[in-house]
């Protein structure tokens, strides 16, 4: 399933506009978004997917989220945990509400297939979780309605941002966007470091340049760029093998014993994607992406938690893959198929860039999920926004009840 609300980068923690419902204890609802009920149970959820959210906020400030009082205890965009949270979940309600109203609208309706995959995917939370859902009320019911969410906001995203849509590209116009704005590469780095850190000078210097320029010597006297492709990944073991070696070396004059492992230089970076397959035909290429100064910082941060704010960052800010330099060298200068060598204040990059328009097909790079998992990338914070002027419109009333019964510290957590 994708995230819950998409446009995480939108969430604020001031209370939403309402007054607070009492009910006299009725429980059976949390809120009324727009004259629509939302469950309890889906409220609940809600709260509990906006209590691991804050987990993940804590733990990223250092603090041990193993005890579910430090959480408890927190201070989060200056406010309580127990008021972040509330006010989170009230925003997936807020979301989860327009979502439903806009499918309605659009007249769609969901498949068998993919009412199958609803049924299904609440079979294995009722399996997974069960304990769970069942100790805090969240029914089979308000499941249901959550898990359908997840297919209807595609839905509703595809009608807006989707090819040929109000707001979005026609296939062609994307799938050029794209190529235009990512490169399909090798490459490795040479230290300009040595053992303990500091930058070599003189001739360990220039030694390490000279292994630079003669590994790419090297591959480029192969004759064909799927040869150079190749050659490219034994070179990268080679030097990874060498500087295992060195750090062996290094570890031995101290007097320590160390158990040594290979690392690759070629982890793929942020804002980099490791692209494989069975028979593992481009094993060590990327697909970076263009960056400049204007780029969104989630595109260069962590793209399984989207926890980087997607907004206009300066080239200060910026993770540059693989480095400003050599990342503007890529899209600008360097020459397809051809190994070429960077010279940087640490590093000695040696690139190789290939003809990312022979990926470009559905049994690779544009497969129907990726083209879903760009375009979400692309457009998601629009439709984020799109979807905030429709609930900023709204009227919110709170069950008080149901707010201090669930609160998101009452609720079972373990």
């Amino acid at each position: 399933m994708k995230s819950l609300k998409k446009c995480t980068s939108l969430i604020t923690s001031a209370v939403l506009a309402g007054s607070m419902i009492t009910s006299c204890g009725n429980t059976r609802y949390g809120l009324v978004v727009d004259d629509e009920e939302v469950r309890a149970g889906v409220f609940i959820f809600y709260t509990i997917s906006s209590y691991y959210d804050a987990a993940q906020i804590v733990s990223a400030q250092g603090t041990d989220v193993s005890d579910v009082k430090n959480i408890k205890n927190a201070v989060i965009d200056g406010v309580s945990s127990t008021e972040w949270i509330q006010n989170k979940a009230t925003e997936y309600c807020e979301d989860f509400v327009a979502v439903n109203k806009k499918f309605d609208e659009i007249g769609a309706k969901l498949t068998t297939e993919e009412l199958d995959q609803v049924d299904a995917t609440i079979d294995y939370f009722l399996a997974s979780n069960a304990e769970l859902l069942t100790n805090n009320g969240v029914g089979e019911e308000s499941l249901r309605e959550v898990v359908e969410y997840d297919f209807k906001w595609q839905y509703v995203f595809d009608y807006y941002y989707g090819f040929d849509s109000e707001n979005g590209m026609s296939e062609e116009e994307f799938k050029k966007d794209y190529v235009e704005n990512n490169a399909r590469i090798k490459y490795f780095a040479v230290s300009l470091k040595d053992a303990d850190g500091n930058l070599l000078k003189g001739t360990d210097k220039s030694a390490a340049i000279k292994m630079a320029n003669d590994y790419a010597k090297r591959i480029n006297e192969k004759s064909t760029v799927m040869a150079r492709l190749y050659e490219m990944n034994d070179v990268m073991e080679e030097y990874d093998e060498y500087v295992a070696k060195k750090k062996a070396e290094a570890d031995a004059a101290k007097g320590s014993t160390t158990t040594t492992t290979t690392t690759t230089t070629t982890t793929t970076q942020s804002g980099a994607e490791t692209t494989t397959t069975t028979t593992n035909p481009y094993k060590n290429e990327l697909i970076i992406n263009r960056v400049t100064e204007t780029t969104p910082a989630a595109t260069q941060a962590d793209q399984n938690n989207n926890a980087g704010a997607t907004t206009t960052t300066t080239a200060a800010s910026v993770n540059y893959v693989p480095s400003k330099k050599t990342n503007e060298h890529i899209f600008t200068k360097a020459k397809m198929g051809v190994a070429e060598v960077i010279e940087e204040a640490e590093s000695v990059y040696i690139i190789l860039k290939a003809d990312i328009n022979e990926r470009m097909n559905a049994d690779d790079l544009w497969n129907e999920s990726r083209i879903e998992s760009l375009q979400l990338e692309k457009y998601e914070k629009e439709f984020g926004e799109f979807l905030d002027t429709i609930t900023s419109s709204y009227e919110v009333k709170k069950n008080k009840s149901s707010y201090k019964r669930y609160a998101p510290f009452k609720l079972d957590l373990s």
